[in-house]
């Protein structure tokens, strides 16, 4: 007697084989990212299991006075060039590909560094120089521990306005040292108030990166989670894919995160809100924008704000079940 023939259901292919699916993982201090940081090996070995990340992102903290002076440095509880190869070295053991980018605060009320802006040539001259040789030693530790992306910049938006011969000197300062790829981070205001400029579009630059803290409601009000891909896709995905089209070539969100609060899709960028506690809204805008990136094709890369780092944090909430979903969608 014959056996009954089974038939195996096939198993559907990678949605996005080729995505880059990041988790940005900020460390601060000096022993950020090393052996000493005690947070930083366990801290990589949950990001894999709860979601299925393939790239993970460091941070590097830069810092000057104020967006009137020149003399960037590195902050006071910055990371070192060692620290920063140790963590792309145990990255790397791990199976991570591993993008870095620097960001500058700044220490007046105008704490973020896209208020620097330079109206003389000296003035710009100075602070690339002075830039470039803060980022040059990380640069060469990126180079030396085979990083895959170096940022040369996080949300400088009035930077972004300076003349393009100097952003030129910096891209092709950066691949004097440095052979992986080199990209830009924009942030979402440059886009809503500036065209792109010429610079952005230089052959040096592998991709521009968007930080997608856009707005889905305009005001601290309750939204459905039905509602949630419709504004998404209006009100993000559409500047993205701008952008995409005015550059020529596919972007990536460079940070996207969301609070843990039911006012979350209000000003994501905030830390705070006047919204209660609400774990399955965190989730839920998550997973509208990655309903609207499984299919576009001008979006290749998403890195998200951020691992253990209240109240953005997705650790053990059902907002790290909805990526590693769509991750492992994406990618297997």
């Amino acid at each position: 007697m014959s056996s009954p023939s089974i038939t195996l259901k096939p198993t559907p292919p990678p949605l996005r084989p080729n995505l880059v699916a990041g988790i940005i993982f900020p460390q601060w201090g000096p022993r950020s990212y090393t052996t000493a940081d005690k947070n930083w090996e366990p801290g990589l070995k949950k990001i894999h299991t709860q979601t299925g990340a393939n790239w993970i992102s460091l941070y590097l903290q830069l810092h000057q006075d104020s967006e009137f002076t020149t003399n960037v440095h590195i902050a006071r509880d910055g990371q070192t060039p060692a620290g920063l190869k140790a963590g792309v070295e145990m990255a790397h053991k791990m199976g991570y590909r591993v993008y870095v980018f620097p960001a500058i605060t700044l220490d007046n009320t105008h704490a973020w560094g896209g208020y620097i802006k330079y109206a003389t040539g000296t003035d710009n001259q100075v602070w690339f120089n002075n830039y470039w040789r803060q980022i040059q030693p990380f640069l060469q530790a990126c180079q030396q521990a085979k990083c895959d992306r170096f940022s040369i910049g996080n949300e400088y938006e009035g930077l972004e306005q300076s003349p393009d011969i100097y952003w030129h000197q910096l891209l092709t300062r950066v691949h004097t040292v440095y052979s992986g790829q080199i990209v830009y981070s924009r942030n979402f205001s440059s886009q809503l108030k500036y065209p792109i400029s010429p610079w952005m579009k230089d052959p040096l630059l592998s991709e521009i990166g968007l930080s997608s803290y856009y707005s889905l409601i305009d005001t601290e009000t309750k939204v459905t989670k039905q509602q949630l891909p419709g504004l998404w896709k209006s009100r993000v995905q559409s500047h993205l894919d701008e952008m995409a089209r005015m550059l020529g070539k596919p972007v990536f969100i460079s940070e996207i995160g969301y609070r843990d609060t039911i006012y979350a899709g209000y000003l994501p960028y905030q830390d705070t809100d006047d919204g209660v506690k609400d774990l399955d809204m965190q989730a839920a805008l998550f997973d509208a924008a990655f309903q609207n990136i499984a299919n576009d094709k001008l979006i290749d890369g998403v890195f998200i704000w951020a691992w253990s780092k209240p109240p953005f944090a997705p650790n053990y909430t059902p907002a790290a079940k909805v990526i590693h979903h769509w991750y492992d969608r994406f990618l297997r």
